[in-house]
């Protein structure tokens, strides 16, 4: 009998809204996204990842078509902008990422968790109606952020933390009801410079509701320490979707503590690099996927370009070396 295959598809994480060039007038023009969806479909992508951003509702950004809010008025509903995809060569958005680091922005934890808890369920409803199949959760900001905000040393960080992971385990069980109630697997992001870096996922997913599964990103798990493949085997029974990502990064200066991580203050370099520009075994992560029977989602990520439309072709090499060699 043949192992079960991930299905393949592309996250939009390749458009850095907040750190790339074009400028924000081009991403607020509809040419520019119909243009992207064109040249994924071309590249052999039928099935997106998209970011669930509020950025661009509190800023008006209309044209980003990163919230409900901006697809329905740009398109008028949800399912005329699934059409409008699909004209376009891409036949799903297979799920959403929701990242909650915009809301750590100050001292006041009530204002973290109620925006985090209210917007997340937004994103798990938009979700649904975009016909989506997971949520991809980040479950808490770098912790160099959380200590910037709360003034919080490591060595006083042992009861504010127990307490700051509490109040999420509670929020993601919420969260996760609802995702269940939406027919939307919830799933977490396992991020190295999160709170939960390390084995601290493991414990804290045991708080969870076994509906909630555990995302594994290949370049996070290698510059964390582990080996990518050995990570999956090791929960291959709480796989729900998998990143493709690369990276030639080694945090030897504790970059994971910074505010802003992935962009590191010290040195004029970038945490990520496209597929196949670093040195992340990705076809053994990948073969360690089928192995596992994970018939979900991998989505290929390209979060170190600056040229969106170059870093298509470029994860498409990296898929036929890397992936189809698998």
């Amino acid at each position: 009998m043949m192992a079960s295959s991930p299905k393949i598809g592309i996250s939009l994480d390749l458009i850095n809204r907040h750190f790339q060039e074009p400028s924000r007038n081009r991403y607020e023009s509809r040419y520019y996204w119909d243009e992207l969806y064109r040249l994924i479909a071309a590249a052999g992508y039928d099935a997106i990842e998209m970011p669930y951003d509020m950025f661009w509702m509190f800023r008006g950004g209309s044209g980003v078509p990163m919230t409900q809010y901006c697809v329905e008025v740009k398109f008028g509903s949800v399912d005329a902008y699934r059409a409008h995809l699909q004209t376009h060569g891409i036949e799903r958005i297979a799920g959403l990422h929701f990242d909650p680091t915009m809301f750590m922005r100050n001292s006041m934890l009530e204002f973290y968790f109620g925006a985090t808890g209210h917007f997340a369920e937004e994103a798990v409803r938009y979700a649904a109606m975009a016909g989506c199949d997971y949520l991809n959760l980040t479950p808490t900001p770098p912790v160099g952020l959380i200590r910037h905000y709360h003034q919080v040393g490591d060595d006083a960080s042992g009861a504010f933390d127990v307490d700051f992971l509490a109040r999420t385990a509670e929020m993601i069980n919420r969260l996760g009801l609802v995702a269940q109630q939406n027919g939307i697997q919830l799933i977490l992001r396992h991020e190295y410079w999160s709170l939960l870096r390390g084995d601290k996922m493991q414990g804290f997913l045991a708080s969870l509701d076994a509906s909630v599964g555990l995302d594994f990103d290949a370049a996070h798990i290698t510059i964390s320490g582990d080996d990518p493949a050995a990570r999956v085997r090791a929960f291959d029974g709480r796989i729900g979707s998998a990143h493709l990502t690369d990276t030639a990064f080694i945090d030897q200066d504790g970059t994971w503590k910074t505010p802003l991580p992935e962009f590191p203050q010290d040195r004029p370099t970038q945490v990520f690099r496209d597929p196949g520009e670093g040195n992340v075994d990705l076809q053994g992560f990948y073969s360690a996927l089928v192995d596992s029977d994970f018939d979900g989602w991998a989505m290929m990520s390209c979060r170190q370009t600056r040229d969106p439309m170059r870093a298509i072709l470029r994860t498409r090499s990296a898929f036929n070396r890397l992936i189809l060699a698998a």
